[in-house]
């Protein structure tokens, strides 16, 4: 509490002292609320946004690993290579759908 000078005895200004005095603390704890509330939504979002990353990294090594191996398999055949094109596609449409859901997009 903020220290105005309070008289003890009893009038009509010791009245509104302490009703600016109350005034005071209800708005120190409002901001003091909204910092904390603020700073939660900003770790929140850092902590989703580190996730993000983590599970498109994720993501995007399978599915290059999957190209990768789906390449090397079909060795210099196009149909083979086309079946594995629609197949990392596929994998990649079910990863974004996923963390579309995991995260809100």
């Amino acid at each position: 509490m903020p220290d105005l000078p309070a008289p003890w005895q009893d009038g009509p200004g010791n009245r509104q002292v302490a009703k600016a005095a109350r005034a005071m603390e209800r708005t120190e704890l409002a901001v003091h609320s909204h910092f904390l509330q603020a700073r939660y939504l900003a770790e929140c979002d850092q902590i989703d946004s580190r996730a993000i990353a983590d599970v498109t990294r994720c993501a995007l090594e399978e599915e290059m690993a999957v190209l990768d191996f789906g390449l090397e398999a079909a060795g210099t055949s196009q149909a083979k290579a086309e079946l594995v094109a629609r197949m990392v596609s596929l994998q990649s449409k079910i990863d974004s759908a996923r963390i579309a859901r995991r995260f809100g997009a």
